[in-house]
C-alpha cells in the first residue's frame, strides 16, 4: 500500500535578519511526501519537476530521500518560488510567484496514469487547489472515489495565490464534500470566512465534510479533530525554544497519515476508526509538530525520532 502526492514543490527564498534571501526546498505537497518517506511510507510524488536547476534539486532531494517520482518528463516551465519574511513569533508571511509554472504542468490523464499500484490514499492540497487548478481535481477526486481510493487535502490557504479570492474560497469550500480526511488550521478558517467565531465557523465546516475526519489544527493551541465517532482535542507539546514554524503543519500532516497508515486504519472505512485510535494518531503527529519546530526551515522527523521524543516526554502516561 503506497501514498500518492500531488502539488507544489517551490523554492522558498526565507529572509534572513540582515534582509538577505536564502533558497530552500519547499511547498506544503513536497514536504508531506518528504514527511511521509521519512516516517518509512512508500511516497510518490505526482507532479512534474522543472528542467532548471532548481528541478535538479527537488529531484535529488525526492531521490536522497526515498520519494519515487512516476511523471519522470521534466517540465518546460520553470520551479515556482516564494519569499518568506519571518516575523519576530516565528511566524512566516509569503509573496508567491506561481504563473506558468512547473507543478501545474499536468493533465488529469498525465496523473491517473502515473497513479502508483496498490495505492491506498491520495494527498494534495495548499496552491494545488487554487481556480485554475480546479477542473483537474475534481476529475482526479472523481476517479479516486470511483477506485475506493481515500482523499486527503490540506486547505492551506495563501490568499496571494489567487487574484479572484472569492472564486478560490468558494473552490476550496466545494471540494470539502469529496475528502475523506480534512486538514485546516486556524488561520484557514479565518481566511474562509465562515463565521468570525472560530468555534462556529470549525463547527460549520464540519458539518459541510459530512462523514470525513476533519483536524483544526490551532498552533500553540493544540489540535482538534472531528470525525463520525467523536471529537478529540490535543495540547500541543512544548517546546523551550521555537527555531521557527515553517512546515509545522506539514509536518504534523504527514505524520498523522503515516500513524494512520502504520496502524492499518486507511484499510477500511474511516467512519469507524475509534476516537481512542484517532487520539494516538493524533499525539504522534503533535509529537512531529514539536520536533519540526525546534528546528530551522521545514525538518520533519523519522519515526524512531517522534517514538524517542514521545517516550521523553510521558505525556500520555500523565494523561
Amino acid at each position: 500500500m503506497s501514498i500518492a502526492v500531488l502539488g507544489e514543490a517551490l523554492i522558498d527564498f526565507i529572509q534572513d535578519e540582515q534582509g538577505g534571501y536564502h533558497p530552500h526546498l519547499g511547498g506544503s505537497p513536497y514536504n508531506v511526501a518528504v514527511g511521509l518517506a521519512r516516517q518509512g511510507i512508500e511516497v510518490a510524488y505526482l507532479s512534474p519537476l522543472a528542467s532548471d536547476a532548481f528541478g535538479d534539486r527537488f529531484a535529488e532531494s525526492f531521490e536522497a530521500e526515498g520519494v519515487s517520482t512516476p511523471i519522470t518528463r521534466r517540465s518546460s516551465w520553470p520551479t515556482s518560488l516564494a519569499l518568506v519574511s519571518i516575523d519576530p513569533h516565528g511566524m512566516p508571511a509569503y509573496k508567491l510567484y506561481r504563473e506558468g509554472i512547473a507543478d501545474k504542468d499536468s493533465t488529469f490523464e498525465e496523473v491517473r496514469c502515473n497513479l502508483p499500484a496498490g495505492l491506498s490514499l491520495f494527498h494534495t492540497g495548499s496552491l494545488a487547489i487554487t481556480p485554475s487548478q480546479l477542473p483537474k481535481i475534481r476529475d482526479i477526486f472523481e476517479y479516486l472515489r470511483a477506485s475506493d481510493v481515500l482523499i486527503s487535502v490540506d486547505i492551506n490557504i495563501r490568499l496571494g495565490a489567487s487574484i479572484d479570492t472569492q472564486a478560490y474560497i468558494e473552490g476550496v469550500i466545494s471540494l470539502v464534500e469529496s475528502c475523506d480526511i480534512i486538514k485546516v488550521s486556524d488561520e484557514d478558517l479565518a481566511a474562509l470566512s465562515l463565521h468570525t467565531d472560530p468555534r462556529i465557523a470549525a463547527q460549520t465546516l464540519h458539518e459541510m465534510c459530512g462523514d470525513a475526519l476533519m483536524v483544526l489544527t490551532e498552533g500553540r493551541g493544540g489540535v482538534q479533530l472531528f470525525s463520525p465517532t467523536g471529537r478529540v482535542r490535543l495540547p500541543a507539546y512544548p517546546i523551550a525554544q521555537v527555531a521557527d514554524t515553517i512546515g509545522a503543519g506539514d509536518t504534523f500532516h504527514a505524520a498523522f497519515l503515516a500513524s494512520l497508515h502504520q496502524s492499518g486504519l486507511l484499510k477500511g472505512a474511516l467512519t469507524e476508526v475509534s476516537a481512542s485510535q484517532l487520539e494516538r494518531s493524533l499525539d504522534y503527529a503533535c509529537a512531529a509538530a514539536a520536533i519540526n519546530v525546534s528546528r530551522v526551515g521545514c525538518a520533519p522527523p523519522t519515526h524512531a525520532e517522534v517514538i524517542q521524543f514521545i517516550e521523553s516526554t510521558n505525556r500520555n502516561s500523565a494523561r
